[in-house]
């Protein structure tokens, strides 16, 4: 009896060696102590067991990465750009960032003040095109500037004339009282068109606009019955160079001071 007991273990020894072989089962024990195959782990067909070869579920899905603009408003002048893991404000021209907001540029000319025919630009005062000349004081056209530097040329080639001694024009009309007629007469001689000196808009010295000073070329009107036309005027607008007719009955040139005078006829918006 001992004898076939032991043939058959060893039978069923050997025929489970051939199916570990083939790759169909893996070694395990019932609660008797005996072999099974059925509680143990099944291989596959390469020899590796379904412990080391199972493959694991689809991955789950990911959320999209957060995009570093949610929640960033730039403000109606400008919008949020990505670089990168940051945000930033790209902004409308006249606009910067200041954090992840766009706010207005600030102007540079407030509170600048610039002269006749001139403008403010980047917070300096420039001529408007056409002009030139000091734009913090006033700019003129080139045609202006051209025009002022004749009539005092045309004025100064009469220095020297006297009553008595030449025969101008400008002496016959009133003889010893022709101050305004040399004035109005070098103003006939102008290669440009311009109005008589009375008719030229008046500005009262006791009312100057502030700022704003004579140019060579306007008439002047002294405080005594007496004309003069100005040459140039000093940095600070309080002393007068002029052209004058009948000064000791001659054509000559004074400094006056500023007070000394009542009015300017003034070639504003003659040009």
């Amino acid at each position: 009896m001992r004898h076939q007991i032991a043939i058959v273990a060893w039978l069923s020894l050997l025929s489970l060696i051939a199916a570990c072989d083939a790759g169909v089962v893996q070694l395990g024990t019932n609660s008797d102590g005996g072999i099974n195959g059925g509680d143990g782990l099944v291989s596959d067909h390469d020899g590796g067991s379904d412990a080391t070869n199972h493959q694991p579920d689809a991955a789950l899905p990911v959320d999209a990465q957060t995009n570093p603009c949610d929640g960033v408003d730039c403000g109606p002048h400008g919008t949020c750009e990505v670089s990168g893991s940051t945000s930033s404000c790209n902004c409308e021209t006249g606009y910067h960032a200041d954090g992840l907001s766009c706010v207005q540029d600030q102007d540079p000319c407030q509170g600048v003040t610039c002269g006749s025919n001139a403008h403010c630009a980047s917070g300096a005062c420039v001529c408007d095109d056409g002009y030139q000349g000091d734009p913090t004081t006033g700019c003129t056209s080139q045609n202006e500037d051209s025009v002022r530097a004749e009539l005092v040329a045309i004025a100064k080639a009469e220095l020297g004339n006297c009553e008595g001694v030449v025969d101008r024009p400008y002496m016959d009309n009133q003889p010893g009282l022709w101050c305004y007629d040399f004035v109005a007469w070098v103003y006939q001689q102008c290669s440009y068109p311009l109005p008589s000196p009375i008719s030229l808009p008046q500005v009262q010295v006791s009312n100057m606009p502030n700022g704003w000073q004579a140019k060579a070329g306007d008439l002047i009107k002294f405080t005594i019955q007496h004309y003069g036309m100005v040459d140039h005027v000093s940095a600070n607008g309080q002393t007068i160079y002029t052209v004058e007719g009948n000064v000791n009955s001659c054509v000559t040139t004074r400094v006056v001071s500023l007070s000394s005078i009542e009015y300017f006829g003034t070639l504003e918006n003659q040009f």
